[in-house]
């Protein structure tokens, strides 16, 4: 992931079973690419509770100041849906937010008929079932910046903080 000023790492000691899962969600990902073509389909997108299933996503280069032309991004997710006119969306760019002085990513501000207010707004995950919620696919890389293989599902929601 790129780095950003005053960018901090931290790092878990973990164990080496769950080393090998991980390496078998991603192998599950290259797996799933390769079945499809090449071509980058999410069995299962969720978006505001609404499920769209087998989604095909394209690259919409939105971070060529960071990444190569087809680099795929979790926020391709929802640019894809709404150039099958299966949602509308509005992206922002952020310098800050709150506390976060270098924040520096397009976030998503609104999908349909919800729009990010205070600090109410979208977040999202990506990954494998098995690491939802808490478990490993929700971190705090803007989604336009967080690459994306092939993943089995990949979920915008709205919460309150």
């Amino acid at each position: 992931y790129p780095y950003k000023d005053k960018m901090t790492l931290s790092f878990v000691k973990t164990t080496i079973e769950n080393l090998d899962d991980i390496y078998e969600t991603y192998i599950d990902e290259v797996r799933r690419k390769e079945e499809n073509g090449g071509r980058t389909i999410i069995p299962l997108v969720m978006v505001n509770g609404i499920r769209y299933e087998n989604v095909e996503v394209f690259a919409h280069d939105l971070r060529s100041d960071m990444f190569k032309p087809g680099v795929i991004t979790a926020i391709d997710t929802i640019m894809s849906l709404g150039d099958a006119g299966l949602i509308s969306y509005d992206l922002w760019w952020y310098e800050s937010i709150g506390s976060a002085g270098v924040v520096k990513s397009y976030w998503v501000n609104r999908i349909d008929d919800r729009e990010t207010h205070g600090r109410c707004g979208f977040v999202y995950e990506a990954g494998n079932t098995r690491f939802r919620r808490g478990l490993g696919n929700h971190n705090h890389i803007p989604s336009d910046t967080r690459i994306i293989n092939s993943p089995e599902y990949v979920e915008y929601f709205w919460i309150c903080i």
